[in-house]
């Protein structure tokens, strides 16, 4: 079940508040006239055009297309949680125990998560447990490198946002410069000069590089868990015990959730030591 990631949303409302009542205090006051001295439309151009097209030359148009669901990936969690993994194949073990393994063909529909219900259906179809290792082993391994892409795109933005920063900075300069005898001009350069790298700094330090973060530490988890499937799936075919299943997949869980699901009423039967 997916659900909105509340650290993602909180860090980033709450971050642009700091940043726009910083941008809007004036001698301990808030005037929103303030803001409009950080607003240069010929620095968004170099900033976020500039990066934007730079990063389209580094990277094929197939991870370009893929970057909104990269970017909508770091603000839900769609993630089994440990506790209903194990509840799930200790539900299924039992089964499996009592009614043979053919039996859970009935349940891999029921199933919602993709990577569990193929691993039940190989083991249902009778495939030798190195080939199902082998097949699930590979499908972690490229969702990985799907989720490297994307990491690597708004890792490299985040480093092109303050280099056009500072390419923005000297455009800033030199029409600065070039117009020393026109004291008109030396506002609008000057502010050329310093906007292009406040909007470079809050790409690469509040934008891209925290996104890249987070998805790298979802990427991590959901490794985790799908290993943890993966036991599950093999223990499962061998017709391990469903409290040894129980035991095997807490293993990949923090000791507090591990004490949640003993604590849990609904484990409840579903950790008996089978017939």
């Amino acid at each position: 079940m997916k659900k909105k990631d509340l650290s993602t949303y909180i860090g980033i409302i709450a971050g642009v508040l700091c940043i726009l009542i910083g941008m809007a205090l004036d001698d301990g006051k808030i005037k929103l006239s303030g803001l409009k001295l950080f607003w240069d439309l010929p620095s968004i151009f170099i900033t976020v055009g500039g990066s934007f097209f730079t990063v389209l030359i580094c990277f094929p148009m197939a991870d370009i297309k893929n970057l909104p669901k990269t970017l909508k990936n770091a603000f839900i969690d769609k993630q089994l949680q440990g506790k209903a993994i194990i509840i799930k194949f200790v539900e299924l073990s039992k089964k499996a125990r009592r009614e043979g393994l053919l039996s859970l063909e009935s349940e891999v529909e029921a199933i919602d998560d993709d990577f569990i219900k193929s691993g039940i259906q190989m083991v249902v179809d009778g495939l030798e447990p190195e080939t199902i290792r082998d097949i699930m082993d590979l499908e972690i391994g490229e969702m990985e490198k799907r989720h490297v892409s994307g990491i690597n795109l708004l890792k490299a933005w985040a480093g092109y946002g303050p280099a056009y920063g500072m390419i923005g900075t000297l455009i800033g300069l030199v029409q600065m410069l070039a117009n020393l005898n026109d004291p008109s001009a030396l506002g609008p350069g000057m502010s050329k000069a310093i906007i292009t790298s406040f909007y470079g700094s809050v790409m690469a330090n509040f934008i891209f590089g925290p996104l890249a973060n987070k998805l790298e530490v979802k990427s991590a988890a959901e490794a985790g868990r799908r290993e943890m499937m993966l036991e599950g799936v093999l223990a499962l075919q061998a017709g391990v015990n469903p409290r040894i299943i129980e035991d095997k997949l807490k293993a990949y869980l923090p000791p507090k959730e591990r004490a949640s699901i003993s604590d849990a009423q609904s484990l409840g039967s579903a950790v008996t030591d089978g017939e």
